[in-house]
């Protein structure tokens, strides 16, 4: 099959800058089609291409399609970015204990491990395992894990999901992403894998979370909600995620899904906590303290108490 650059059309050979045109053109009719926020009904593909192109009769084809991609599209999540920037910040080099602070508070007989959970970088699946492996003693017989996500701003969904694999058994169902396209909708079905999950399924685990809980935070909160208490307040409430698009020197960072924690096709809302507390009450040493005599209490009643 004959390249693009190779077509001719009567004796005309097509140019770079044809070629280059197309890709804009496709990557503006790509997004239109995938993306949530985008009215369909008042304005047609057609229409953002015909604007786009009489915008870079007069500005350079960069500037022509920002415009057009901020107009057109009503993303509110909607970036642009430098893509060799943006490439720099994806692929460095990070340590799991700039994300996930661990602090030992030993309770009378009961150890618990308070997890920091600061940021939630990308490529960080192994590491995040690696860092718990090595922190969490599994041989200790009773152990607490609080996971702490107030001012957790979100990251990467993938570094998330692994890390929430590990308090499941493997192949456990734990949340859905939709793509919105045009007409329908395509679903894809997470589950934790052989190599994540397993690791602390036994463990009596609290969450602290509120209204600076973003994002893949709340993807933590929200799957890990069914096997563990809730303290604090609503999270922020952001169920949609962003897809990248590179372009030329530029990335495009764009909503076309949304996440649920079942298997219906409804975005998921605020995650509600079990117990309503102020940023003052789940301050380290009270909300230690309070999980640790839930736990008791829980453990008594279970033993018949």
């Amino acid at each position: 099959m004959l390249s693009l650059l190779s077509l001719t059309i009567k004796s005309h050979p097509i140019s770079q800058k044809d070629v280059i045109m197309e890709k804009y053109l496709y990557t503006i009719e790509k997004i239109y089609f995938e993306n949530i926020f985008t009215n369909n009904e008042i304005y047609s593909v057609k229409d953002l291409k015909d604007y786009f192109m009489k915008k870079t009769k007069v500005k350079s084809i960069n500037e022509a399609f920002k415009e057009t991609v901020y107009t057109f599209i009503k993303d509110p999540y909607l970036e642009i970015k430098d893509r060799d920037i943006f490439l720099v910040d994806y692929y460095q080099e990070r340590k799991a204990e700039d994300d996930i602070k661990i602090q030992i508070i030993q309770v009378n007989e009961v150890k618990v491990y308070y997890i920091n959970f600061v940021n939630i970088s990308p490529n960080m699946a192994k590491k995040y395992k690696e860092y718990l492996s090595n922190k969490l003693n599994k041989t200790d017989k009773e152990i607490i894990i609080i996971i702490d996500l107030t001012n957790n701003f979100g990251g990467s969904l993938w570094s998330a999901a692994f890390f929430i694999s590990l308090f499941f058994e493997p192949n456990t169902y734990l949340f859905t992403v939709n793509f919105k396209q045009k007409g329908k909708i395509k679903t894809q079905n997470f589950y934790n894998s052989e190599d994540y999950g397993g690791y602390l399924t036994r463990n009596f685990i609290a969450i602290l979370q509120d209204d600076t809980t973003v994002s893949s935070a709340e993807v933590i909160s929200g799957v890990l909600k069914r096997k563990c208490l809730v303290f604090g307040d609503l999270t922020y409430g952001k169920p949609y995620i962003q897809s990248v698009i590179e372009l030329d020197q530029m990335i495009i960072i764009y909503t076309n899904g949304f996440l649920n924690f079942s298997l219906e096709l409804e975005p998921h809302q605020k995650i509600k906590p079990d117990f309503y507390l102020s940023r003052k009450e789940i301050e380290n040493k009270l909300i230690t303290n309070l999980v640790v005599k839930i736990y008791i209490l829980l453990k008594s009643m279970l033993n018949g108490g």
